[in-house]
């Protein structure tokens, strides 16, 4: 299968966990539903069709930057009218009770994240490759949030070989489900387990949930798994399959229930 490879970062990050309401906390990564509307607004996708036209796209996803966290309190404008209606003005005289136009929630972001994405297979997969190598988007990509804009960069384009469940040195981070046996722990990993999603229906509604692990501070683990590819750069990397054809549905709990980090 070829793979493109490509970086992308910025100043800060926020992927909303599912189960955040009043104060946001933000996953450690990209979930693969966050990548396929990250190679939507590349490829000029819409909303309503990039589900459809990345679905055929296999998915990884390697930390690059330590990640680090830091919170502030964020504007919103207040958006209740006085009878409850949609009120996105900011004159104080038309909001619910006549309150601030605004309010604040605090957010947490990710400070100088950095990831590497690598997407395999799929019908665009040359003009996203073409469109990488120019350094060209339709759409402004960012990171999580509008307002969090983001940088990229090509790194290469790939054959990547599957290979049969064994140890090795993985860079990426890879769900729970494809663990033969538990990496040994060593002083330099900060491992982290997150329930993320992985497939959305064409509705926007997640249909698959899955625990996966990063390593915090980008190091490789060295982990008996399932599931892996080997680039011919060296890389080995977990690749998850496209949405029209989710493998690992079957071992996975497509509802989600309350995540440990």
């Amino acid at each position: 299968m070829k793979v493109v490879a490509f970086d992308i970062w910025g100043d800060y990050a926020h992927f909303r966990r599912f189960f955040t309401t009043v104060s946001a906390l933000t996953y450690s990564f990209p979930p693969p539903t966050t990548v396929r509307g990250i190679l939507g607004a590349i490829l000029g996708f819409s909303k309503e069709e990039y589900l459809a036209k990345t679905g055929d796209f296999a998915i990884g996803i390697r930390v690059l930057n330590p990640v680090k966290r830091v919170w502030f309190s964020t504007n919103f404008i207040f958006t209740k009218g006085p009878s409850g209606e949609f009120e996105p003005s900011l004159i104080r005289s038309r909001k619910h009770g006549q309150g601030a136009p605004r309010t604040q929630v605090r957010l947490e972001y990710l400070r100088f994240p950095r990831f590497r994405l690598y997407v395999g297979g799929g019908q665009y997969l040359p003009q996203l490759e073409a469109l990488l190598q120019d350094h060209r988007t339709h759409f402004t990509v960012s990171l999580g949030l509008s307002e969090l804009l983001a940088d990229f960069q090509y790194v290469g384009t790939y054959l990547a070989e599957p290979l049969p469940a064994d140890t090795y040195p993985l860079v990426s981070v890879f769900p729970v489900d494809s663990l033969l046996h538990f990496p040994e722990l060593t002083p330099e990993l900060r491992l982290a387990k997150e329930t993320v999603p992985i497939y959305l229906g064409l509705d926007r509604t997640p249909i698959l949930f899955q625990d996966v692990v990063v390593e915090l501070q980008g190091h490789p683990i060295c982990v008996s798994l399932r599931g892996a590819h080997r680039l011919d750069n060296g890389e080995v990397v977990y690749l998850w399959a496209p949405a029209s054809m989710p493998t690992q549905a079957s071992s996975s709990r497509n509802t989600p229930t309350a995540p440990s980090a």
